[in-house]
């Protein structure tokens, strides 16, 4: 990057510089070229040509780092104009991503820097970039390929071996690289095995699951989104300082994305007007339309849709809301408590806890100053919750050297917020400036906004994904013996899906996400070749705004 910027001086601020130190009043920072040149307290000389940034009253913070997106080509200014500077990426294509983070870089494209690691090693993959080693070899090899393409860190993805989440920590580990894990069992032998970090805090209530009562009700769990979050329900409390001391003394990094537990705390309502009110600018528009509907559609898909009143309390929302409608909302407050007891209990150990919010199936930017709120109602002090997204960041991206902390010859990534966020946290969101690369950005959205190098695959996990049948069975029935009970098998369905017969509704009852048991009415078993297909229903129960599955073939015959 080029030194010949103008110098940018940042005048009579508080500055928390991300150390966990006590703010320096009065201060002064000086930046250079795209460094940090000095830090101090008062006035201090710097050149005459700077531009000088009046912080008199304000407060000065490192630049914010999300350690969880799924980034695509249309979110750079969102995370510029909340402060994000800097995101690690979980899940694209490699190439495009590497294109991504590189266009970033030359400053080709306006967005935050991006730490990337393409598909990863997936136990059962479903994707085409999805990378699945037979043994620790073919995984060892599928690492150094990785980091040949240039990956900034490695990964391990739901249904890895331990044996072979080793051989790839080493090899991450052999080129400078950490290893990151998104884990369905516990996680105390990964973390022996050198799993560096795990997201979403994955694997970690497993590891308090013990009894084998609790391992009973928690494989009664199928649903995926329900089996994410379900886990806290069963997590067993006294094991809970035996996790965290191993956790804290290994250094592992949890990601805990509580953000997606939003709705427990009460904060649905106010979050789905804040994202409609964002997603309306019209300055936003080359935002598409799929995209906004999977942002404000979030909240339906994982908890259904609102009672006519919104609850006020815990209780109430306990009692509201569910997962998908089968996982029950007060179970989901209570495996909210434990989680954040849980995560309280690390902090208090001096565990290192980070901060990510799976944007995009969130809305990006906003999200991380949501995430922020949730770390401080779990028990975080308010300068551990900025550590999350800045010292403690940086340091799962490994690259504490030049990112996180406000300090002298690191990269010049700053905010400039109005008030005090040690105060209350909510103030990290009333950001008056940002810089990012020695640059002072432009925080507001250009509907002019472009991407030269857009994303050219579809939506992978987030929304409402369109369902695939893959059979029926039986495969046919004779006509006048009543009503058929039939069995469809495929990908994608849930509780709220409809299964329709030439168009038609039909009874249909949810078995897991690959399968239905559907009934044909006696009056509807006429000879014909009958067209079955399956419904996943947008918000509001209107039928019509759902994707509909192929279909499958079902005869009924005449009856000789």
């Amino acid at each position: 990057m080029s030194d010949n910027k103008t110098a940018i001086v940042i005048q009579g601020g508080r500055l928390i510089d991300g150390n966990g130190g006590s703010p320096v009043e009065n201060a002064t920072v000086i930046i250079e070229g795209n460094r940090i040149k000095r830090v101090a307290s008062g006035k201090v000389g710097f050149p005459r040509e700077a531009r000088v940034i009046n912080a008199a009253g304000k407060t000065i913070l490192p630049g914010l780092i999300d350690n969880h997106v799924h980034y695509r080509d249309f979110y750079g200014e969102l995370f510029l104009a909340y402060g994000v500077t800097t995101v690690r990426d979980l899940g694209n294509p490699l190439d495009w991503i590497l294109a991504q983070r590189d266009a970033v870089n030359l400053g080709k494209v306006a967005g935050p820097r991006i730490f990337c690691a393409g598909g990863g090693i997936y136990g059962r993959g479903w994707l085409a970039h999805h990378v699945v080693p037979a043994n620790p070899e073919e995984a060892r090899q599928a690492i150094r390929r990785f980091i040949e393409q240039g990956v900034d860190y490695a990964k391990i993805h739901l249904g890895v071996p331990v044996e072979i989440a080793r051989s790839a920590a080493e090899e991450a580990h052999k080129a400078g690289l950490k290893l990151s894990g998104h884990l369905e069992s516990s996680i105390l032998p990964y973390a022996e095995a050198g799993v560096d970090g795990v997201e979403h805090a994955t694997g970690c209530a497993e590891a308090t699951i013990r009894s084998e009562e609790a391992k009973k009700k928690f494989a009664s769990i199928k649903l995926f989104l329900a089996k994410f979050l379900a886990p806290w329900s069963f997590a067993e409390e006294h094991h809970f300082p035996e996790v965290v001391e191993s956790l804290a003394k290994k250094g592992t990094f949890i990601e805990p994305t509580l953000v997606l537990w939003g709705a427990s705390l009460g904060m649905r309502e106010q979050w789905e007007k804040e994202d409609y009110e964002l997603v309306k600018d019209p300055n936003l528009s080359y935002v598409p339309e799929n995209e906004r509907l999977i942002w404000l559609e979030h909240y339906y898909l994982a908890y259904g849709p609102r009672g006519e009143k919104e609850p006020e309390t815990d209780i109430t929302v306990g009692t509201r809301y569910s997962i998908f409608g089968i996982y029950p909302g007060s179970a989901l407050v209570e495996a909210r408590r434990r989680f954040e007891k849980f995560l309280s209990l690390l902090a208090q150990a001096g565990g290192n806890v980070v901060a990510g919010t799976d944007a995009s199936g969130v809305v990006p930017g906003i999200s991380l100053h949501r995430e922020l709120e949730m770390l401080v109602k779990a028990g975080l002090s308010p300068m551990r919750a900025l550590q999350a997204v800045t010292k403690v960041g940086a340091a799962y991206l490994g690259k504490l050297q030049d990112l996180g902390t406000v300090e002298e010859g690191k990269l010049a990534d700053l905010i400039v917020v109005e008030a005090d966020p040690l105060s209350d946290i909510r103030n990290t969101r009333r950001i008056v400036a940002v810089i990012k690369d020695g640059d002072l950005i432009d925080r507001s959205f250009h509907a002019s906004f472009s991407n030269p190098i857009p994303r050219p695959y579809t939506q992978g996990f987030y929304g409402y994904p369109l369902p695939k049948v893959e059979s029926v069975a039986p495969t046919a029935a004779f006509a006048g013996e009543g009503e058929k009970r039939l069995v469809l098998k495929g990908k994608d369905f849930f509780p709220t899906s409809i299964a329709r017969l030439d168009g038609r509704p039909v009874r249909t009852d949810f078995v897991s996400q690959q399968e239905l048991a559907v009934t044909i009415p006696a009056h509807l078993m006429q000879p014909g070749v009958k067209r079955l297909a399956v419904t996943n229903p947008r918000p509001w129960e209107i039928p019509d705004l759902g994707g509909t599955s192929n279909a499958a073939a079902f005869i009924v015959r005449f009856k000789s």
